[in-house]
């Protein structure tokens, strides 16, 4: 004997209802060895209607049950899976001779055949003809509406036509197969369940499941006494008939809608459990064979034309989604290093997959655009993804992540949802879009919970809800799901960016292996060198005291040949200033010689005292402090005080502030600078000088002297530093061609620079650059 299932409040949901034990007793059942065509097992009304008992019912030959014609339907067509070609039959009972007609349906299990009756019931009007109304009237009418919203609102009002219920709702499911009516016909004066939510327990896993399998369900009567299957020696499997028993749960259920009789149709698409035309009457109410299976292709046409435009909807959002995709790739190839693509295309990033937020490692870092948790917390993200989701698959997608852990509450606001996907696991390297929390008010019918009732002897029994009034629900920490389509999308993008890991990869590999062999050929020639650049070593530490001790000497020499020479100049030049104030006649060409003497002898002393201070330039002079640049400038100016107002030359000079070096140099190169500045002027135009502040920063600063005077040719603007350059004929500007030399010295020695530029009569541009604070060695 089998043995009954008890419902309580932990195990409601697995509920066996496919073997409830019991058909309603609108119909007949028989259930039949498809081999032998042997009674099996009966509904136990169905003796009365066979006027037999059950000894004699059971075993016996189902000719023995029905007339000829009949049975030989049957015979012919019990090796069918499907029997929609013959369904319904005109049964005709062995024995009965009075004009009663009985329908018949014929389906089958995994073991049995079932042979389902029904007393024939027409619609009022006689001239009614199902299918010439599905053709007619319903189908196009569901099929030409341009909206989807529209084919929903016929499908109901169709069904409803043709079958007589007071209510006939279009109940959708969600990704969690909570449900909302997303299209209502009904009685005027019943109130509406349009818009209302109803949460995934109203119809539990193994009822979702049987609506799979038999697109069709009646119940006629909730409280009609059900009619048992005999024998009760092992269940029945009744999945396909469509007069099996209901849930006691499910009739409580609809006792506290007040609803009498019910009908569903199953909406699949895509062989999911899309939602179902939901039937509500409020008395009992039998809906004949023919209008039940006109009613079943009304909810073929509805899944068909709901996933035609469905799937058009999202082959849309796919090609877009693709071209999105398609485009950041082109653009990663486009960069030498395609990372550098990604980042540019990150808002082209979040459009591909509608999301709030990516984030990624495909190198060292994490880097992130738009709304995201912190990288601590993304790191954490998939190191919790990667060790209880990654084994086997691709990727990862959740749209309540609050809900796997409760750490991840704290980020909830800019990422409830995730969709995630490993690049490589080995080296951690991932991209993950975030989507923020969409806060939803559902209006549910009822609370979404079921009542305990508890019985006079203490015990309990599980009750569906009691009350329907609207019930609102906030729904918090979840996103909107991600799609298929977004998730097909992710999945080929993936493989975009594998490539160019592996790429990059294989680009690393080949660079380290050449690296390697030249480190290894390099290792092999330093050994050969080796002894080489010991002797070189010492050789070079032989040549480098030389050097110094050479040049030692040689600034010696010039501090020595500078002295020395100064004496026959001096002497020179008091002789021939003696020959000049002579009371003898000297005579005109001696005069002459005698002035060119003088000439060439001032030029000859101010030549040698050039060379002796550019000598002196790197020795030790003032330790490097900081000083008033205008302080050394208007020493300067007080300095060449007469050469200023013999040139009438005008100065604009800006607050330069602090300068950090030796005071004397930096005044001689600031003083250098001026007098050049004041010797290559325009002969009939006053000079006009501009010092000014170009640049300061915390390391440096950067001056500039500006005159309005000859200028020179911009292809020597290097050459005039050199020693002894000169761009302009000496005997048209007197210098010695040391003036410059002596500035660009002075700039190296504080690890500076100097810059000139200009163009011919249109003065020229002296740019200093100076550190502020000491500089070491290495930075240079």
């Amino acid at each position: 004997m089998s043995t009954k299932f008890e419902v309580s409040l932990d195990n409601c949901h697995k509920e066996p209802i496919h073997i409830p034990g019991s058909i309603q007793p609108h119909g007949y059942l028989l259930v039949v060895d498809p081999q032998t065509l042997k009674v099996c097992y009966f509904s136990e009304n169905i003796l009365a209607l066979l006027n037999t008992q059950k000894e004699r019912l059971l075993g016996s030959h189902i000719s023995d049950v029905f007339a000829a014609n009949t049975a030989d339907i049957i015979e012919k067509n019990k090796a069918e899976r499907d029997f929609h070609t013959i369904n319904p039959l005109t049964i005709e009972i062995k024995g009965k001779s009075d004009d009663t007609s009985i329908k018949g349906a014929i389906s089958r299990n995994d073991e049995y055949l079932l042979i389902e009756l029904e007393f024939n019931k027409k619609k009022e009007h006689s001239s009614f003809d199902p299918m010439n109304y599905l053709m007619k009237q319903s189908l196009h009418l569901i099929a030409d509406s341009k909206e989807l919203s529209s084919s929903y609102d016929t499908a109901v009002k169709e069904v409803r036509n043709l079958t007589g219920f007071d209510r006939v709702m279009l109940y959708q499911f969600d990704h969690e197969y909570n449900g909302q009516v997303v299209a209502e016909a009904k009685k005027d004066e019943l109130n509406s369940f349009l818009h209302q939510h109803f949460p995934e327990s109203d119809i539990p896993k193994q009822a979702r499941a049987l609506y799979l399998r038999n697109p069709i369900r009646l119940l006629a009567d909730v409280d009609a006494e059900v009619s048992p299957i005999y024998p009760q020696d092992k269940p029945v499997d009744l999945s396909t008939c469509i007069i099996r028993s209901v849930s006691p749960i499910h009739c409580q259920y609809l006792r506290n809608m007040g609803v009498k009789a019910s009908m569903s149709i199953s909406i699949i698409i895509a062989g999911k459990l899309w939602g179902l035309i939901a039937c509500h009457h409020y008395s009992s109410h039998v809906v004949p064979f023919e209008a039940r299976q006109v009613a079943q292709y009304m909810g073929l046409m509805l899944s068909y034309i709901i996933s035609l435009k469905t799937q058009s909807v999202e082959a849309i959002q796919e090609a877009n989604a693709t071209s999105i995709s398609a485009e950041i790739a082109e653009h990663m190839s486009e960069e030498v290093f395609f990372i550098d693509g990604l980042r540019k295309q990150a808002p082209a990033l979040l459009s591909m997959l509608n999301a709030d937020g990516v984030a990624w490692r495909l190198e060292k870092d994490i880097e992130s655009f738009g709304d995201v948790p912190a990288n601590d917390d993304i790191n954490d993200l998939f190191e919790w993804i990667k060790e209880h989701h990654l084994e086997d698959e691709l990727l990862y997608h959740n749209h309540h992540l609050s809900n796997e852990h409760a750490d991840f509450n704290k980020f909830a606001n800019v990422a409830s949802g995730v969709l995630a996907m490993p690049i490589s696991t080995n080296e951690n390297l991932f991209i993950m879009w975030f989507r923020k929390e969409v806060i939803e008010t559902k209006n549910w019918g009822g609370k979404p919970e079921k009542i305990i009732e508890f019985l006079d002897d203490g015990s309990h029994r599980l009750m569906p809800r009691s009350s329907f009034r609207l019930w609102q629900e906030n729904v918090r920490n979840k996103c909107t799901p991600w799609k298929a389509n977004e998730i097909s999308c992710a999945l080929k993008f993936r493989n975009h960016l594998i490539n160019h890991v592996i790429e990059k990869s294989e680009r690393l590999k080949k660079l380290n292996n050449v690296l390697e062999t030249k480190v290894n050929e390099r290792t092999v020639a330093l050994k050969a060198e080796i002894l080489t650049r010991q002797q070189a070593e010492l050789d070079l530490e032989i040549a480098l005291r030389k050097a110094e001790e050479s040049n030692k000497e040689l600034e010696r020499f010039a501090f020595v040949a500078s002295h020395d020479l100064q004496e026959p100049l001096r002497k020179i030049q008091m002789f021939g200033d003696r020959l000049q104030n002579s009371k003898e006649q000297i005579g005109e060409r001696n005069a002459s010689y005698i002035s060119r003497m003088m000439d060439s002898a001032e030029r000859m002393q101010k030549l040698i005292k050039g060379v002796l201070s550019f000598s002196r330039i790197n020795r030790k002079g003032e330790d490097f402090r900081r000083f008033s640049a205008q302080d050394i400038l208007d020493d300067i100016l007080d300095d060449l005080e007469l050469i200023i107002a013999d040139k009438s030359a005008v100065f604009h000079i800006e607050e330069i502030g602090e300068i950090y070096g030796d005071k004397r140099q930096i005044q001689r190169l600031f003083q250098n600078l001026i007098l050049n500045a004041l010797k290559f002027s325009h002969p009939n135009q006053p000079p006009i000088i501009e010092i000014k502040l170009v640049e300061r920063t915390d390391e440096h600063i950067v001056i500039a002297v500006v005159d309005n005077g000859i200028g020179f040719n911009s292809e020597f603007k290097d050459r005039i530093f050199n020693l002894f350059e000169r761009v302009h004929s000496k005997h048209a500007y007197e210098g010695t061609g040391l003036g410059l030399a002596i500035c660009k010295k002075i700039v190296e020695r504080h690890y500076g620079s100097i810059t000139a530029q200009a163009s011919i009569n249109e003065g020229a541009q002296f740019y200093v650059t100076l550190p502020l604070k000491e500089v070491e060695l290495t930075q240079l």
